[in-house]
C-alpha cells in the first residue's frame, strides 16, 4: 500500500497532467475569443512608451548598425511603440541626443516591414515588431471575427490545423500551430484571459520567440502587456518594458 507521500506525487502529477486531458477548442474557437477580447477594449490605436534594451552580443552588431553608444555591454534607449489599427505597427528608439529625423524606426504595414536608419535590419527589434504587430495590430470584430487573426498568423508561418495545451509563464495556454515543445512556428493563447502571450516564427535570423509578459500590469493594463521580450536559440535578444500606454491617441497616417 502506498503511504501519503506516494499519495501526493500522484496527485501532483494528475494535476499536471489534467491541461492535457482538457478538452481542446478548435482553432477557429480560439480565434474568435482573442478577437471578442481585444473587440472589447475598442482599441483603434495605441501609444506605448518604454524603454528597449539588447543585450551583449546582439547589443554590440545593433549598436554598430544604428549608430549607437552601449551603455557597457548592453544597447539601451527610450522607446515608443505605436499602432493603428488595422495592421500598422511601428517601434522607435528616441535616444536624448538624437533629434526626431534621426531617430531609428521600423514599420510594418499589412505585413510589410521598412524602417529608418536600420532599425528593420536588427533582427530582434523586427521580430518583436512583427510579432507584436500579428498579435495586437489586427481590428478584430463582424461576422468573422477570428479572421484578422487567421491572416496574421499565416503571414507568420503558422499552422492553423491544429492546437494543443501547454504552460507558459505559470499560464495555461492555448498552442497553435505545434505543440508546444517542438521548435516550430506556433502561437499562444491564455486560455483564461484570452490574451496573445507569444507566437513563434522565423525570423531573419533563424526561429524567433517573441514573448508577451504579465498583462494586467499598471503600467499597461490589458491594453499591452508590462514587457515584450525576443528569444532565439534560448537566449534573450531583446526586451521592451512598459512604462505607459495610451488607448486611442490621434496617430497620423505619415508615421507608417
Amino acid at each position: 500500500m502506498r503511504g501519503p507521500p506516494g499519495r501526493l506525487a500522484l496527485a501532483l502529477v494528475g494535476l499536471w497532467a489534467l491541461p492535457a486531458l482538457a478538452y481542446i477548442l478548435p482553432v477557429s474557437g480560439i480565434l474568435k475569443r482573442l478577437g471578442h477580447r481585444r473587440e472589447a477594449l475598442a482599441l483603434a490605436s495605441l501609444e506605448v512608451r518604454g524603454a528597449f534594451a539588447m543585450p551583449g552580443d546582439p547589443a554590440r552588431a545593433a549598436a554598430a548598425a544604428l549608430g549607437l553608444p552601449l551603455t557597457g555591454t548592453e544597447l539601451s534607449a527610450p522607446a515608443v511603440l505605436t499602432f493603428k489599427m488595422p495592421g500598422r505597427c511601428r517601434l522607435e528608439l528616441s535616444p536624448p541626443d538624437l533629434v526626431e529625423a534621426e531617430r531609428p524606426a521600423a514599420v510594418v504595414k499589412n505585413g510589410h516591414l521598412a524602417g529608418v536608419r536600420g532599425l528593420d535590419r536588427v533582427a530582434a527589434a523586427a521580430a518583436m515588431l512583427r510579432g507584436l504587430c500579428a498579435l495586437l495590430g489586427p481590428r478584430p470584430g463582424g461576422p468573422e471575427p477570428d479572421r484578422p487573426y487567421t491572416q496574421e498568423l499565416s503571414r507568420l508561418g503558422i499552422p492553423l490545423a491544429e492546437a494543443a495545451l501547454g504552460r507558459f509563464n505559470g499560464l495555461v495556454a492555448y498552442v497553435i500551430g505545434a505543440r508546444a515543445a517542438e521548435a516550430r512556428p506556433q502561437a499562444w493563447v491564455d486560455k483564461q484571459a484570452w490574451q496573445p502571450l507569444r507566437v513563434v516564427f522565423m525570423g531573419a535570423a533563424g526561429l524567433a520567440d517573441v514573448r508577451l509578459l504579465d498583462w494586467g500590469s499598471p503600467t499597461g493594463g490589458d491594453w499591452f502587456p508590462r514587457a515584450v521580450e525576443v528569444h532565439q536559440g534560448g537566449a534573450l535578444q531583446a526586451r521592451f518594458v512598459t512604462e505607459k500606454a495610451a488607448a486611442n491617441p490621434r496617430v497620423p497616417d505619415a508615421l507608417f
